[in-house]
């Protein structure tokens, strides 16, 4: 710090006559300042030659003042950063204009006792022309050690989810085998045609039977879905399509299921709707998934109506409405939970439904799932970014 304060005052000679007036500075006051600041910083010569530094170079490095003003700035680094910091010495002083653009090196700094720190690390001139040189150092340890950290984390986030995956996988196979047997024999047995069951409620469970075996088929057939968004393995090739005729052979396949539930279907498409670029597959898994909730969701002699529009923001929203009961708000989060059962005194079943599948295949397909009671009804929407002319 005396080291600093002596520097100051030597380039100006007059600063010890005169007391400063506020708002100026005089030598203590920069060393002062210098000695605050968490940068360790050193001055020395073109040969390196270190004359002046402030507190935390010394604690950064580990010397005392005058141990660290016998150092040669090459002694501060790790053999593998020394020829850094000689080349950026010598580009400071050809002063060309790359030196009056550069923002610094990342290198690593050696302490007295050995140890390394990595260091962000900027050079200059103390003025134009000068002798003096000067260095900033700001420690790197705790934010390489976040980093690491952080890397370390993402890669057990990353491992965990593959082996989920994995272990789906293996026990979807495992479960498969027995169950498609189950559901075969149910059929054989409801077709009756190794003879009759001799009881008409025989031939409902063994519906009964069929239906469960398929529906644990069904769960499982949507965790590895998720599972393989979740990990990224999802296979998705994106291509630009007309949403709106999409959107019309999707309620066509889904017209008779609502005609059973004798609900009305309505469309109201936007006219020159832009294109955009989705993965077909799964877009049309997303509308299907969507009317046959909202298909669910009404009641008998109710109506769904879908719809496409452009929004004030220039993006192209499909929007599927029902004329059903409404959600509440506990049940719009329980929508969004995976599997859920519905809970004892909730709504029917026909009416209880998840859409975490859905809404992740939606955000794989990078557009925006929203939900809401609608006053009577539920309404669901999903945002797409249009294709942009000439993409």
């Amino acid at each position: 710090a005396a080291a600093v304060a002596e520097t100051v005052a030597a380039a100006e000679p007059d600063a010890a006559d005169a007391e400063p007036a506020a708002g100026d500075a005089d030598a203590e006051d920069l060393a002062a300042i210098l000695d605050t600041t968490a940068e360790g910083i050193v001055m020395f010569d073109a040969e390196g030659n270190i004359h002046a530094c402030n507190r935390s170079a010394e604690a950064l490095f580990g010397y005392d003042g005058e141990a660290l003003l016998q150092q040669n700035l090459l002694t501060l680094f790790a053999p593998e950063s020394q020829q850094i910091v000689a080349d950026y010495l010598e580009s400071l002083k050809s002063q060309d204009i790359s030196s009056l653009l550069d923002h610094g090196r990342e290198v690593l700094g050696r302490e007295k006792k050995g140890g390394v720190i990595p260091l962000a690390m900027i050079m200059g001139r103390t003025r134009p022309e000068g002798p003096n040189f000067f260095a900033v150092f700001r420690d790197l340890s705790h934010a390489k050690k976040g980093e690491s950290e952080l890397t370390k984390a993402r890669r057990l986030v990353d491992g965990a989810a593959n082996a989920k995956a994995d272990m789906l996988a293996r026990i979807s196979h495992e479960i498969r085998t027995p169950l498609n047997a189950i559901i075969g024999f149910a059929e054989v047995m409801i077709s009756e045609r190794f003879g009759a069951l001799g009881n008409e409620r025989y031939g409902e469970y063994m519906k009964d039977i069929r239906a469960s075996g398929e529906r644990v088929i069904a769960i499982i057939d949507d965790l590895l879905e998720l599972s393989r968004i979740e990990t990224g393995k999802l296979d998705l090739n994106f291509a630009n399509l007309n949403l709106n005729d999409l959107v019309e052979a999707c309620v066509t396949v889904m017209q008779p299921q609502a005609n059973r539930e004798r609900i009305i279907i309505r469309t109201s498409l936007a006219h020159a709707l832009p294109q955009v670029s989705v993965d077909a597959r799964a877009m049309r898994q997303i509308t299907m998934n969507l009317i046959s909730n909202s298909i669910r969701l009404a009641s008998a002699g109710g109506q769904v109506i879908v719809s496409t529009a452009l929004t004030d923001r220039g993006e192209i929203a499909l929007r599927i409405r029902d004329t059903g009961h409404g959600l509440s708000e506990r049940e719009v989060a329980a929508a969004m939970e995976p599997f859920r059962t519905p809970p004892p005194g909730d709504a029917a079943d026909s009416s209880a439904l998840s859409l975490s599948l859905t809404k992740a295949l939606v955000e794989a397909n990078r557009a925006r799932f929203n939900i809401k009671s609608a006053g009577h009804g539920t309404l669901i929407e999903v945002v797409l970014a249009p294709v942009l002319a000439g993409a």
